[in-house]
């Protein structure tokens, strides 16, 4: 996996802090309460990820329905006639290789070469070990056939690696089954949560020596090629394709929810529970789950990498797990199909124990394919992503765009589940609903409630990210999503986004269009939920909630008094206010609560910090009954900061 540039929020808080609050609140008769704040909170680290930004172009809607009715001839007669397809969309031209600043020369020292030009199946230099095969969409698919090429994809490499040990799932991706003499192919793609039919002609990269460029599949097989082609024809070019993350791949091939399950942190009051993540590997080997992990860790230079066997900022496939005694080993595969581990396992190993040797049979042929210990994987690989592939699952999918917290919220959902279920939900950033660049996009904030009846909190889940996961299980019931980004409130942007809902048993969504006053009432139940409540006396409480660096805080006031609570926010680091301020002074009156502020995440790139103090006074309540606020609430957030009564 090729390093990015980090990417910052191409803009800043413009508005500035309104004036004081009047006299008569400044001088009234009050008494202190019994308590003030003064919390400075643990650094919240900077996600050990690789950016990434996608989006949707939308020109085929994928059925399920209308794919199962399909037979394997599906380019019909077109595969009778004599002249070949030619894809007006996607031209062998220099364009489609790398668009517009994107250059290309691309390819770099590291791969030496250039895109020579554009050829047919039949007329492509295969190698001498292939020659011997028929040209063939599939000859009996292998992991170590696909070959990664001249281009930074090991993302999708690594995931297509995968799937071509699961046959249903590598033949559901091509639409057309077989090779076709007319060159015209359909390619079955997830993006951003939707499923998308492409169609590519067969015309792909070659070198000077008209040997491919790109990816390969041995046995002069052409789905990896075409596969690399459809997705290159969606995302614009080859260059969009130059690096990613390891659950993007296995999202777009499979259209499955993903876990990403971080093997280190900077923080070390955080640090992951391996032996749990070690289970997890496991269970989801047994349930026929499919695995990568990105080779990654910024306190090793690349030769360190290299003297151990080890591409850095690669992403490799987890093809099995086993825990022999107490021996606990892992076997990836590099998606070059070279270049393997040389530290303790390796195949060369002269202290293997004949046993164990014999029992995980470890031939010595250099195909990228080795053992390791699990111990050593923290140090070397910086998470393990986790496709939950399930036949059995039902499923919906849902387009929509986010709206501000002044009116009716669209982003709310009815989910009715009769019989309970394991749920995966996930909110997919689509953009604008139409194209642009998924490498130089931001990511946005995106966060997801799940509420139930009553309206207590099932799930909460928030971060900066191209797309978030909440994983719950349920009982029998009626629940609400609620799917929302703060962008709208910090940038007044807003994005288009793909909800999507896997669960283990039957379920219907539907939309269901709410109140403003929802955002408010769900925030609140996620401040209950997370249960860190500090009590300032005379019946007032602050609570608090986190997630991902995103925090939360909450005046609950149950006194018979209003209430005036001062916060300051200053010294919090690499933040957004939804309050466009730092500083604010509200007068809450008797019997309500108001969200006084969400702090979510700046600089994708960088650590939050979150420190503030806080105070209060009751006032008198013949004189100060009504709510004030200081600054005032921006339009666009009044939902999430309006006052609510407390019970």
């Amino acid at each position: 996996m090729e390093r990015r540039k980090k990417r910052q929020h191409r803009q800043k808080q413009q508005q500035q802090q309104q004036q004081q609050s009047d006299d008569n609140i400044r001088h009234a008769r009050s008494r202190k309460l019994s308590l003030s704040l003064d919390i400075v909170s643990r650094p919240s680290p900077s996600p050990s990820r690789v950016d990434g930004i996608r989006s949707l172009l939308s020109r085929e809607i994928y059925s399920l329905h209308e794919h199962i009715a399909q037979s394997s001839h599906s380019v019909g007669s077109l595969a009778q006639v004599d002249r070949k397809f030619s894809d007006p969309e996607f031209l062998p031209t220099p364009e489609s290789i790398a668009r517009g600043d994107e250059g290309t020369g691309f390819l770099g020292a590291k791969y030496q070469g250039r895109v020579a030009g554009w050829l047919r199946p039949e007329r492509i230099r295969w190698s001498s070990e292939d020659k011997q095969y028929p040209l063939a969409l599939f000859n009996q698919p292998h992991p170590k056939d696909i070959i990664q090429g001249r281009l930074g994809n090991c993302w999708l490499i690594a995931a297509l690696s995968l799937i071509a040990e699961v046959p249903q799932i590598l033949y559901k991706v091509m639409i057309t089954k077989r090779y076709n003499p007319a060159g015209l192919y359909r390619v079955r793609l997830c993006n951003q949560g939707i499923w998308q039919v492409v169609t590519v002609d067969d015309l792909l990269p070659v070198s000077t020596s008209n040997s491919l460029v790109f990816s390969r599949s041995k046995k002069k097989q052409l789905f990896a090629p075409l596969i690399e082609k459809a997705l290159a024809k969606m995302h614009g070019s080859y260059m969009t394709l130059k690096s990613g993350r390891c659950d993007e791949g296995l999202q777009t091939l499979t259209g499955e929810p993903c876990e990403v399950l971080f093997l280190r942190s900077s923080d070390p009051e955080k640090k992951p529970d391996l032996n749990q993540i070690w289970t997890s590997i496991l269970q989801s080997r047994t349930k026929g789950y499919l695995m990568t992990c990105p080779c990654s860790n910024k306190r090793f230079s690349e030769q360190t990498f290299s003297r151990m066997g080890l591409e850095s900022d690669h992403a490799y496939s987890i093809l099995d797990a086993r825990q022999v005694n107490s021996q606990r080993l892992v076997r990836l595969r590099n998606p070059w199909g070279e270049k393997e581990w040389k530290g303790a396992l390796n195949e060369n190993w002269t202290k293997w124990p004949k046993a164990l040797k014999n029992k995980l049979s470890t031939p010595s042929a250099n195909d990228g394919v080795f053992w390791m210990p699990w111990e050593q994987m923290p140090s070397f690989f910086s998470s393990v992503t986790i496709c939950k592939v399930n036949a059995n699952w039902h499923e919906a999918r849902k387009r929509g765009q986010f709206s501000d917290f002044s009116s009716t919220i669209t982003s709310v959902y009815g989910l009715d589940c009769p019989y309970g279920a394991e749920l995966e939900i996930e909110v997919f950033n689509a953009g604008d609903g139409n194209y642009y660049n998924r490498l130089k996009d931001p990511d946005v904030d995106l966060f997801l409630i799940l509420l139930s009846s009553n309206g207590h909190c099932r799930a909460y889940k928030h971060d900066v990210d191209y797309y978030i996961t909440l994983s719950t299980s349920v009982p029998p019931g009626r629940y609400t999503i609620l799917a929302g980004s703060m962008s709208v409130v910090n940038y007044l942007v807003y994005p288009a986004f793909n909800l999507v809902v896997h669960g283990s048993q039957p379920f219907v969504v539907h939309d269901q269009p709410s109140s403003y006053e929802l955002v408010a009432d769900a925030f609140h139940a996620v401040a209950l939920r997370a249960n860190n409540r500090q009590d300032m006396g005379g019946g007032v409480s602050i609570l608090t909630f986190d997630d991902n660096g995103n925090f939360g805080l909450v005046c609950e006031n149950k006194s018979n008094r209003t209430v005036r609570l001062s916060s300051n926010f200053q010294g919090s680091k690499n933040v957004l206010s939804s309050r466009h301020a730092f500083q604010m002074v509200d007068t809450i009156p008797a019997k309500t609560q108001q969200l006084i502020a969400i702090f979510t995440r700046k600089m994708f790139s960088n650590d939050v910090q979150i420190a503030y103090q806080a105070s209060g006074e009751l006032l008198d309540p013949d004189h100060y009954i009504r709510a004030r606020n200081n600054p005032p609430i921006p339009s666009q957030a009044l939902g999430l900061h309006i006052l609510r009564s407390t019970y």
